[in-house]
């Protein structure tokens, strides 16, 4: 695997992050798994295999397999419809006929992005009324965070119980996962992110949206979830983003998906209907897309990135802390290169 160290090693020398974390499975096996870099750079604490992440948006493979899960508990069905699942969303046109399938596979029509903390009086489904929810693209898919947290709105009320609960009771006592969860307790060990919310910042700027609430961009994001609706609006809880957790954990997910983790958790027409292209490069919850030159996986904004390959029983856990940066690089190119000589060395 030196190839894949040097490759790692060199971007980390160019400035692309700090830190990073490669883990590979192997029909269920770890067969690799390598820490390198710093952490945090203003502390320069070492990177390690234990080291936590702000997992981003692959929070959105969590929130797809709670919904995978509550289908193969005949508690919903890829069918419902929001009106139904969200009795506060039957009176919204928009929402109310937008399928589970529709929201899982970005096909809802929704729009990308909307800064909720900017109407930070009003709760979430009142916000939903001031917004134009609709996206005047033709594309079939569009990417969109109001899908997941609509989700993760479906997943709390399905179960009567918070989000951080939920992870709780399914995957850390059902699944066996140790680190995976909402605002970490402590800030020990944990990879560092963004210096304040800049990105955002220039996002609402450019769509003239006023927010006074920033964080301090003196100094870097530590166990506080980089994604602003996230943090600001949902407390540090939310469908779409706040998922915190070592890579060990992420393999786990990997591999409940390969079919070496719990076969009974979500039931086996749903678990091959999750690993077929469904829409576009969209799955149920996955991307097919580009980044990933076989299987399908799910990348996070702040330098994560989780690939499965079903046929070959591979699954590769792949976290940087990217965003710890004054001038944050595009870190795709990055991601499909390593990806690219693992295949290459399998």
């Amino acid at each position: 695997m030196k190839t894949i160290e040097d490759i790692i090693e060199n971007h980390i020398e160019s400035g692309f992050f700090s830190g990073a974390v490669c883990s590979i499975s192997l029909n269920g096996e770890d067969i690799y798994k390598k820490s390198f870099g710093f952490r945090n750079v203003v502390t320069e604490k070492k990177c390690n295999m234990n080291t936590l992440f702000d997992l981003a948006s692959i929070t959105k493979v969590f929130t797809s397999t709670l919904i995978l899960r509550l289908i193969t508990e005949n508690r919903l069905s890829l069918y419902s419809i929001l009106g139904v699942c969200l009795p506060k969303v039957k009176d919204k046109s928009a929402l109310r006929n937008i399928t589970i399938y529709q929201l899982l596979t970005h096909s809802s029509g929704l729009v990308a992005w909307y800064p909720f903390y900017t109407k930070e009086k009003l709760d979430f489904f009142e916000v939903l009324d001031t917004i134009e929810l609709k996206n005047d693209s033709a594309n079939m898919t569009v990417y969109s965070d109001l899908n997941f947290m609509l989700l993760g709105k479906v997943v709390e009320r399905t179960l009567n119980m918070p989000l951080e609960k939920a992870i709780d009771v399914y995957f850390i006592k059902e699944l066996g996962f140790s680190s995976a969860s909402y605002k970490p307790t402590s800030a020990e060990n944990i990879a560092a992110c963004e210096f304040g919310n800049q990105i955002e910042k220039k996002m609402c700027s450019a769509r003239n949206l006023i927010f006074e609430g920033w964080r301090d961009e003196n100094k870097p994001m530590v166990g506080e979830v980089n994604d602003g609706n996230s943090y600001y609006f949902f407390n540090g809880i939310s469908g779409h983003a706040g998922i915190f957790s070592q890579v060990d954990d992420l393999m786990k997910l990997g591999n409940l998906y390969v079919g070496f983790q719990n076969k009974c958790f979500i039931s086996s027409e749903l678990l091959e209907a999750s690993k077929t292209l469904q829409i576009e490069d969209r799955g149920l919850g996955w991307d097919f897309g580009n980044t990933f030159p076989e299987g399908f996986g799910h990348t996070g904004f702040t330098g994560t990135a989780l690939w499965i390959v079903p046929e070959r029983n591979l699954v590769v856990g792949l976290l940087t802390n990217r965003l710890h940066s004054r001038n944050p690089h595009n870190v795709n190119p990055f991601r499909t290169r390593v990806f690219e000589e693992i295949l290459k060395q399998l």
